[in-house]
C-alpha cells in the first residue's frame, strides 16, 4: 500500500511541476536600423574661440587747457560725426591771451622793419666810410635780434590760438560718445579736477579680438602670414559670431591682424577681425564666439555625428554590407562640419552606415532590416495667441 501512496504521489508531482528542459526560443528577426551612406567631398575645416569686441577706434576725450567747462553739445550715447562739437571751455581767457599775443607780434613785426630800414642806411654808409665796421656791425645784430624776436612773438600768436582752438573739444571721429564725465562749471583740463571729459569709439567695422595658442597659431601660421599680406579688397568675410544671446550675427567679418608676440604669460597670440556694423548692435566690450576657417580638407568622409560609437576612448561605425550583415569599423574623428562628421578610418564613399539602431546590436554578422536615416528637421516656431490677433 505504501509502494502504491508513493506512486501516486509521484504521478501528481509530475503533472503539477512539468519537466526543467527548457525549449529553444524562437529564431529572431532581422533588426530594425536606419543607414545614410558615406558622404565625400571638399569641406573647410573650422575652429571656434572666445573673443571680446571692441571699436574699431576707440579715443578718450581730454581736455587739453585748464578751465571752466561751458557747454555740453552732444546727447550722451549718441552717434556723432567727425568734427562735431562735444564740448566748450569758457573761452574768455584764451581770448585775452591770444591778443596779447597778436599785439606783441605786431611790435616784434615793427620793431624789425625799422632795424631793417636802419641797416640798409647803415651799409650804405659803411660801404661810403663814413661810419666804422662795428657800427655797422652793430646794426646788422639788432636787425637779426628783431628779426628772431618776430619768430618768437609769431609762435607765441600761434600757441594762444591753439589754446583757444583747444577751447571746442570736437568729435575725433564718427562713432558713439559715452558718458560725460564732468559737469558744466566744473574746472576741467591738466590742472583741473577732470581731464577725461568722456570716451568715444568708432563702432562701424568693430573688432573682434580672440586668442589662439601657440599649437594652433603654428599650425596656421603660413595661411595668416598669407592672409595678412593681401590687399583688403581680396580679402574674403570667412569668419562668423554667436552672440551671447545664442543668436548668430548675421554679417560675416574678415582677418584683418594677428598681434606682433605670444602672450608669455598665457601662451597666446592675438587676432583680430573686422565685422561690419551698419546697425549698431554690436558694441564694445561684448563677448562673442567667433568661428574661423583653419584648413581646406579635401574629399573628406562625412558622416552623420550620432552615426560615431566610442568605446572606452576609441570610436567605431558600423556599416551594412550587401548581404545585409553588420561589421563595425574603427575610425578617426576629424573635425564637425553641424551635423556631420568628418572622419578616417578603412571607410569609403558610399558605404551604408549605421545611425540609429546600433545599440541592438550585440556583434558582427548580425542581420538586419535597413530604412534610410531622415535627418530630423528644425521645429517650425507656433506664433504665440498675442501674435494672431
Amino acid at each position: 500500500m505504501k509502494f502504491r501512496h508513493c506512486a501516486a504521489a509521484i504521478l501528481v508531482s509530475a503533472s503539477l511541476f512539468p519537466s526543467c528542459k527548457k525549449s529553444p526560443p524562437p529564431q529572431a528577426g532581422p533588426i530594425n536600423v536606419t543607414t545614410t551612406p558615406v558622404i565625400q567631398e571638399d569641406v573647410t575645416s573650422k575652429k571656434q574661440w572666445v573673443g571680446l569686441l571692441d571699436g574699431f577706434q576707440n579715443a578718450s576725450i581730454q581736455a587739453q587747457v585748464t578751465g571752466y567747462l561751458l557747454t555740453q553739445n552732444y546727447k550722451e550715447g549718441s552717434d556723432v560725426k567727425k568734427g562735431a562739437t562735444l564740448f566748450t571751455i569758457d573761452p574768455r581767457p584764451f581770448e585775452a591771451a591770444l591778443a596779447q599775443a597778436q599785439a606783441q607780434y605786431a611790435s616784434a613785426l615793427a620793431r624789425a622793419q625799422l632795424e631793417q630800414i636802419t641797416l640798409q642806411r647803415q651799409t650804405e654808409l659803411y660801404r661810403t666810410k663814413v661810419i666804422s665796421e662795428q657800427e655797422y656791425q652793430t646794426s646788422y645784430q639788432n636787425t637779426q635780434a628783431a628779426i628772431a624776436n618776430v619768430a618768437a612773438a609769431q609762435a607765441a600768436s600761434q600757441a594762444a590760438q591753439v589754446n583757444l582752438d583747444y577751447c571746442t573739444i570736437q568729435a575725433p571721429f564718427d562713432g558713439v560718445v559715452g558718458v560725460a564725465q564732468a559737469q558744466i562749471g566744473d574746472l576741467v583740463g591738466p590742472g583741473g579736477r577732470v581731464s577725461t571729459l568722456t570716451q568715444a569709439s568708432q563702432i562701424d567695422p568693430m573688432k573682434m579680438n580672440f586668442f589662439v595658442t601657440e599649437a594652433e597659431y603654428l599650425e596656421a601660421a603660413d595661411l595668416l602670414a598669407r592672409i595678412q599680406k593681401m590687399p583688403t579688397a581680396d580679402k574674403t568675410a570667412r569668419l562668423s559670431i554667436k552672440l551671447a544671446d545664442g543668436s548668430t550675427y548675421p554679417e560675416h567679418g574678415m582677418f584683418d591682424f594677428f598681434n606682433r608676440q605670444i602672450n608669455t604669460s598665457t601662451g597666446t597670440i592675438q587676432i583680430t577681425g573686422l565685422f561690419p556694423n551698419p546697425t549698431g548692435i554690436l558694441r564694445p566690450g561684448l563677448f562673442a564666439t567667433v568661428t574661423a576657417p583653419v584648413e581646406q580638407i579635401k574629399g573628406a568622409l562625412l558622416i552623420p555625428q550620432k552615426a560615431a560609437v566610442e568605446v572606452q576612448g576609441n570610436y567605431f561605425v558600423s556599416i551594412v554590407q550587401a548581404d545585409n550583415t553588420v561589421r563595425s569599423l574603427p575610425i578617426k574623428l576629424g573635425p564637425p562640419q553641424g551635423a556631420l562628421q568628418v572622419v578616417t578610418g578603412n571607410l569609403a564613399a558610399g558605404d551604408n552606415v549605421i545611425v540609429e539602431g546600433v545599440e541592438k546590436i550585440r556583434g558582427p554578422g548580425v542581420k538586419v532590416n535597413a530604412t534610410p536615416y531622415k535627418p530630423p528637421t528644425a521645429p517650425t516656431a507656433t506664433p504665440s495667441p498675442a501674435a494672431t490677433k
